[in-house]
């Protein structure tokens, strides 16, 4: 039975193939598809909303927040000055990501610790949510191999 299944099968795909209309409306409208979309998809996210909470306020937060900046990624739009502001910007979409440089961030920076730097992200559309946190976290990474270099 299955090799009749086969046989059939075979017969088909020869039949389809043979004329060259069946062909064109075969493998074309794919082929389109791909070359469409794949310019369509674009997965860099740039300038990006975010909200900078500097609770250590030293140098050493100040130029994260100057790498952040320079990366041409991100771009500061709001300095909350609380959690509250920090979650009305995050609920209602003024900002995609928040970042909140801890107290002591300066001080761990030094004596070469961990510093705490928290990323609060908006997750409504979670595809650049995952993006800008990706982003955000890899020149956060960077931030502090440059550090430890030198």
């Amino acid at each position: 039975m299955w090799r009749r299944i086969r046989e059939i099968l075979i017969k088909e795909f020869r039949q389809t193939l043979r004329e060259p209309r069946m062909r064109a409306l075969l493998f074309g409208p794919p082929l389109i598809q791909l070359l469409i979309f794949g310019y369509a998809v674009n997965l860099d996210v740039d300038n990006s909303r975010i909200a900078w909470m500097d609770m250590d306020r030293t140098p050493g937060s100040r130029d994260l927040r100057a790498a952040l900046e320079g990366s041409g990624r991100f771009r500061v739009t709001a300095e909350p000055g609380s959690d509250a502001e920090l979650e009305e910007l995050l609920d209602h979409g003024r900002v995609q990501l928040a970042i909140r440089v801890l107290p002591g961030f300066n001080r761990h920076l030094q004596r070469g610790e961990t510093a705490s730097v928290q990323i609060l992200v908006d997750g409504t559309n979670s595809n650049t949510a995952s993006i800008v946190s990706g982003q955000a976290a890899g020149l956060i990474s960077a931030y502090g191999g440059q550090l430890m270099k030198a």
